[in-house]
């Protein structure tokens, strides 16, 4: 039986782990939440370099356009979709400012990782082990996240049946950069990341809009994930130091991008060449798909891809047998989104949870309860 997940802001907002305390943003409270970690520059053992960034480029975006200090922003209620739309825009229309422009873009990027990186630090999410227990080799994990919670989950697991390596294991070929490729400036050093040579993936997962750990050479088109674990064994992503590493492939030396697409109406998709190549392979597993399991995405009207690409590929699917929903919505929202799925699915008998907590309590049942970390 082929199985797809797919992964939303719910599933990451579930994840009650943090050292921080804090709960994973959405895009109605990310600068609230933004703003409240901005200036922790460490959390345990952890470093996470940012002390010396300012982001002065986004701040006074923001208060050119809505009139917002940067001290009052933690108590505005500003929504990150709205702002990183007019921000496109923006570059669009004022040639003259572009370059600083493009520097707010990065800030925002870089603001988005940090934040995320941060919050999302803490003990590995039984949420996400629990999905990766129940995986079966071909099954395919969707995610419309950027955060590594399920990233580490597959990474982690010890099992003989399922296989996640991070050389295959996104769907697409990927140079891996330990801690030990770089030098004490963040450099990468003349040779090549660590591959994961005769070892492939039997499960995958297909990151559609990108991942915090995802560097990209816009020149030879190169895909890194960097990671390294601190001494409590838990991966760490980079940060402030992402545009200082360079291209490791012979002859370019490129500097390095980030893999990120922002929460905007205007997705530009085509931006980054491998990007398409994962939603062709995500409606691919759509199309086989036996069952479906949906946590924490509501299939919002202006992601228009995306509920292209479902309702594309339920055009194809002839054997869907079963759909679950995982979601904490209520009253009028949950009928607008269990009718939304069926809409979607075009099945009527759609199982719902009503929490993540309540769904892995029936999957833990179909799983042997062992421990899988390192």
């Amino acid at each position: 039986m082929t199985k797809v997940y797919v992964l939303g802001a719910g599933a990451a907002a579930a994840y009650k782990g943090s050292f921080l305390g804090e709960t994973s943003p959405v895009a109605k409270n990310f600068f609230q939440k933004a703003m409240r970690v901005i200036n922790i520059h460490q959390v345990g053992d952890r470093r996470f370099g940012d002390d010396n960034l300012s982001f002065d480029h986004i701040f006074n975006f923001i208060y050119k356009f809505w009139g917002i200090p940067k001290e009052k922003i933690a108590e505005a209620n500003l929504d990150m979709e709205e702002v990183l739309t007019i921000l496109n825009i923006e570059l669009e229309e004022d040639v003259s400012g572009r370059d600083k422009l493009l520097q707010a873009y990065e800030e925002y990027l870089l603001l988005m990782a940090l934040t995320f990186d941060k919050i999302l630090y803490g003990e590995p999410c039984p949420n996400h082990y629990q999905i990766a227990r129940s995986l079966n080799p071909g099954d395919t994990i969707i995610s419309f996240n950027y955060e590594l919670l399920m990233d580490y989950a597959l990474h982690n697991l010890k099992d003989s049946r399922t296989h996640w390596y991070i050389g295959d294991g996104y769907g697409l070929p990927c140079t891996y950069l330990s801690s030990d490729d770089l030098d004490k400036k963040g450099i990468v050093k003349n040779k090549r990341g660590v591959q994961y040579k005769n070892k492939f993936s039997n499960v995958k997962l297909l990151k559609l809009h990108g991942s915090l750990n995802w560097l990209y050479c816009p020149q030879c088109g190169e895909l890194y994930a960097y990671e390294h674990s601190d001494a409590r064994g838990h991966s760490v992503i980079i940060n402030g130091m992402a545009n200082m590493i360079k291209c490791t492939t012979k002859h370019c030396c490129h500097r390095l991008s980030r893999v990120i697409i922002p929460p905007t109406l205007m997705k530009n998709y085509q931006s980054i060449p491998f990007i398409p190549k994962l939603w062709q392979q995500a409606r691919q597993a759509l199309e086989r798909a036996i069952e479906i399991i949906v946590i924490g995405y509501s299939f919002p009207p202006t992601d228009f891809r995306s509920n292209w690409m479902f309702r594309k590929a339920m055009v194809k699917n002839k054997s869907l047998k079963h759909v679950t929903i995982v979601d904490t919505a209520e009253g009028y929202q949950l009928e607008t989104l269990l009718a939304k799925h069926k809409s979607i699915f075009r099945l009527d008998n759609i199982k719902f949870y009503h929490d993540f907590f309540s769904f892995n309590k029936e999957l833990s049942k179909l799983t042997k309860d062992s421990n899988v970390y390192k």
